[in-house]
């Protein structure tokens, strides 16, 4: 049967690796002319490390996993060392759990997939037009085709779930942070920490292939254009003038400079839908069940997703209507769990008020004590 996947990253990328290996003839697109770089380094855990050895990836993405060789260092508003940290204190769920470059990953995937997959890049989906035979598909380069199915893996702002389901705001929900990302220039020496003041967490880390800054800022919804680059780097300077300790100043110019690689900025959001799949459309990764980044399952949930969605519509022939009632309920209570994590991940990295504050590094101290031993 002929499958089309719309979004060429992680659960995209996952989804043409099961699809094809089932036996189904696959077509990805991706408006991008390739794969899209950058991003935060990404964790494969849980569930998803038996989806990667599955895939025969596993030795792969460990020989390949970002080396943390000590925690760094947590610092107050004025630049002070306050604390120490080390996520894995944190963050994971068994000791097998990953840490690779979202980069990285993307190649590994890639490189995974069965000959015979169509990648077209520089091109997305235009219009829908499900039926009972199928789905009818117009592309913005013009073309058109005809599908058994279609695989919305496009992200937060799906154009799939879209045209499919209805529009954004039904389905998305503000997490209450944005979240910001850039490759810092090597022209200085940056130093590998986190400040934090309440609401505002800044941090510089090695992300695998090179010094990244991150901001994490706790904020109501804002009225913005997600396609506006400018637009978004000046919320990042105002957030961000609120101190001037540490390398700050220099974070903030590599922010706000137009010429950054890695730029990336945008809401901490949930996808919340009562259902995934709409006739012969479905939507998997942060598309259809997005859990924000604060919960660390973005990737993991993504990878589950398309294997699960795979075999439960191969298993059902095909037949989309049987097969939605199975995959509802083998993916609903793992979402369910990787969307709860993100509830506690908001305290430990952006601590609202200063009393917060104080009682996570304290936390953190009591940690770093107990390690060690």
């Amino acid at each position: 049967m002929d499958v089309l996947i719309s979004g060429a990253s992680m659960a995209g990328l996952s989804a043409a690796y099961w699809f094809a290996r089932l036996g189904h003839q696959v077509t990805v697109v991706e408006r991008s002319d390739g794969l899209r770089p950058g991003g935060a380094p990404i964790d494969v855990r849980g569930r998803a490390i038996g989806t990667a050895q599955r895939m025969g990836i596993l030795a792969r993405i460990d020989d390949e996993k970002v080396r943390v060789l000590e925690p760094a260092k947590v610092l107050d508003g004025t630049g002070a060392q306050v604390a120490t940290l080390d996520l894995r204190w944190f963050a994971n769920e068994t000791d097998e759990d990953t840490e690779i470059t979202r980069d990285r990953l993307n190649q590994i995937l890639l490189g995974a997939i069965p000959e015979g997959v169509e990648f077209r890049f520089r091109t997305s989906i235009a219009s829908i037009a499900d039926g009972a035979a199928g789905v009818d598909i117009a592309f913005t380069d013009g073309s058109a085709g005809h599908y058994d199915l279609v695989v919305g893996a496009d992200g937060l702002h799906s154009n799939v779930r879209k045209l499919a389901f209805g529009p954004e705001k039904d389905y998305v929900r503000h997490f209450g942070y944005y979240v910001a990302l850039v490759d810092l220039p090597n022209d200085r020496a940056w130093q590998r920490g986190m400040l934090n003041v309440p609401g505002l967490t800044i941090a510089v880390r090695d992300a695998g292939d090179g010094p990244q800054g991150m901001m994490l800022v706790a904020s109501s919804e804002l009225d913005y254009d997600y396609r506006d680059l400018d637009a978004q780097r000046g919320l990042i300077g105002d957030f961000l003038s609120r101190v001037d300790a540490w390398q700050v100043p220099a974070l903030r110019a590599a922010f706000t400079d137009p010429a950054a690689k890695g730029f990336y900025f945008d809401s901490v959001s949930q996808t919340h839908m009562p259902s995934w799949i709409q006739g012969n459309v479905a939507v998997i990764g942060d598309a259809g069940h997005c859990a924000a980044l604060l919960s660390g399952m973005g990737t993991t949930l993504a990878m589950v997703a398309a294997e699960a969605l795979a075999n439960t519509w191969t298993e059902f022939g095909g037949n989309t209507t049987a097969a939605s009632p199975a995959y509802h309920e083998r993916l609903r209570p793992y979402v369910q769990q990787c969307q709860a994590f993100a509830l506690e991940g908001a305290p430990i990295m952006v601590p609202a008020t200063q009393q917060a504050l104080d009682e996570r590094n304290a936390t953190f101290r009591e940690y770093a004590a107990r390690f060690a031993k």
